[in-house]
């Protein structure tokens, strides 16, 4: 009874989880309330240095993560299904494969390691410090100088960088496969820009764009949920870790069976 016990408290409290993160989004983002004012200066120069934090910053990673799993990874899997399936298979299953799992989670959880974390320490320390307190007697909204510019960015750089990593994992796939194995590499990489229709490519940036959402939305919560401790910022930050990973594949399990 005592097991039966705790799985309940637990389904309880990730429901309740849930509902705050939906209440928490939802409050942020009430933009039709008239006391908003997202499009003013400082809000604009806050999304621009989350933007170059979150996105233009990771480059580098994503750069480098790409290009090593489209020469390691998906060369190997060139060469499994090649032996396996005929050649109009390989194409299909490196396009579901490549696109559709492979470069929205691994760019997951690249801003998930690299980007929530960080927002989360900051959020948490600016809290601690007192800094939200001086802002919101100022008369400043902290939904639209702290939650909105950092969603926004983190759904722009998901997007962006998991289309980039996507195409450059398939170059260098499709390059290093054509070096080794007997595979034309423009034919591939033809075939499969073929094979994206207007229907994949919507659900790629759905997907991306809930990733997004999620990352940015538990990075913020956790962040602004630290009290006055110093060390409630790496318990917060672990937990926004944890919790963005399997909300993250819970979404990706969604879509996975949404699209079969």
């Amino acid at each position: 009874m005592r097991f039966f016990g705790k799985v309940g408290h637990q389904c309880i409290q990730v429901f309740l989880y849930v509902i705050d993160l939906a209440c928490f989004f939802m409050q942020a983002f009430a933009i039709w309330k008239p006391h908003r004012n997202i499009f003013n200066k400082a809000v604009y120069s806050v999304f621009l240095d989350q933007l170059i934090l979150t996105g233009v910053n990771a480059t580098a990673i994503i750069s480098f993560l790409a290009m090593f799993v489209g020469m390691v990874i998906a060369s190997q899997l060139v060469f499994i299904m090649a032996s396996i399936t005929g050649a109009n298979d390989l194409i299909k299953m490196l396009a579901r494969l490549i696109l559709g799992e492979m470069g929205p989670l691994i760019t997951g959880f690249v801003l998930i390691g690299r980007s929530c974390s960080a927002i989360v320490v900051d959020l948490g320390n600016t809290k601690i410090r007192g800094e939200i307190s001086s802002i919101e007697y100022l008369g400043i909204d902290i939904n639209d100088y702290f939650i909105v510019p950092r969603i926004v960015s983190m759904v722009i750089s998901q997007v962006v960088l998991a289309l980039f990593f996507s195409a450059v994992m398939l170059f260098f796939g499709m390059l290093f496969s054509a070096l080794i194995y007997d595979l034309s590499a423009q034919k591939s990489i033809i075939e499969l820009l073929s094979l994206v229709s207007v229907k994949s490519l919507f659900i790629f940036m759905l997907k991306n764009c809930f990733f997004g959402l999620i990352v940015g939305t538990i990075a913020c919560f956790h962040g602004l949920s630290v009290k006055n401790s110093p060390t409630q910022v790496s318990e917060q930050m672990q937990k926004a870790i944890v919790r963005s990973i399997v909300f993250l594949l819970l979404v990706d399990g969604y879509f996975i069976i949404f699209t079969l």
